[in-house]
């Protein structure tokens, strides 16, 4: 399933690199993916237990980046209009680099109409958050995406940690106009159904372990219900998730045109506040 995460803003590190001769240049880089950090809230329709999520170093290899096409974008928009450069099997416009604690993105940006809107804004400090879209190996559940649950909690609610072990795909990387919204705007009820029906999961394969390593008791009666699957899940349980997931990646996509409607309209708007007030400043 395809996800987007936004990276924060102390984070991303996002800025326009200087020249030789200490002159802004059309280079911007950024850390669209760092490791180790915490997530916001997944699951913010959840009345029982809080889970951030914790890229892994290691999900990502250099390998995956040179075998991907990732284009970098604004707000994760397929229009090609606002694509900025592109990194297709290790080459083209965009670079990425895989670090110890992040993966680095550097970009020259193109003399096109988005791209020089999008520098001057990240120059003059509008645009400072990066996120991308991935896909995990959810269901590899040892060396995929795991669950922890801590010793913490947040307003009464149980603390788990998200463990992404294993990224199988990168799609982009973009700017974001407002960061907040677009890590809240994934957390869906679907999705947040979704992981919380994960950690459920998890937790009736470790209740079932504990009862097979007890001693053999004749007297003591086996109640536990045998699964369809090594993954803890029934058929129902698998047709539910599968359901939620499929409508959290519609309402997701369907989020994403409406963003990308309201910044067509916004930026017809500014341009059209910019041509009024050229003509009333070259009116005689």
């Amino acid at each position: 399933m395809k996800q987007t995460r936004f990276i924060p803003i102390e984070e991303c590190n996002l800025q326009v690199r200087e020249d030789a001769n200490g002159q802004p240049s059309r280079t911007v880089v950024g850390r669209p993916i760092v490791f180790g950090v915490r997530s916001v809230n997944l699951t913010p329709w959840s009345d029982t237990r809080v889970v951030y999520e914790i890229l892994e170093p290691g999900c990502i290899t250099q390998e995956l980046i040179n075998r991907s096409d990732v284009v970098y974008n604004n707000n994760h928009s397929n229009d090609i209009a606002n694509m900025i450069g592109r990194c297709r099997n290790g080459k083209g416009t965009l670079t990425l680099a895989l670090r110890e604690q992040y993966v680095e993105s550097e970009c020259d940006y193109p003399n096109t109409t988005v791209a020089n809107d999008t520098l001057e804004q990240i120059r003059l400090g509008n645009v400072y958050g990066m996120s991308f879209a991935f896909e995990d190996d959810w269901q590899d559940t040892e060396n995929g995406v795991s669950y922890e649950r801590t010793n913490e909690t947040v307003d009464g609610k149980e603390v788990w940690l998200r463990h992404v072990k294993k990224i199988v795909a990168l799609y982009d990387v973009a700017n974001v106009t407002h960061p907040a919204y677009e890590q809240t705007s994934v957390a869906t009820r679907e999705a947040s159904e979704a992981i919380d029906k994960a950690i459920e999961a998890q937790l009736k394969r470790e209740c079932g372990d504990k009862n097979d390593n007890r001693d053999d008791d004749p007297d003591e009666p086996d109640d536990i219900d045998d699964k369809n699957d090594d993954k803890g899940e029934t058929d129902e349980e698998r047709e539910a998730r599968e359901k939620a997931e499929q409508e959290a990646r519609e309402l997701a996509e369907r989020e994403q045109k409406e963003r990308e409607a309201v910044a067509v309209m916004r930026m017809r708007r500014n341009r059209l506040a910019l041509q009024e007030r050229d003509i009333e400043t070259f009116s005689y």
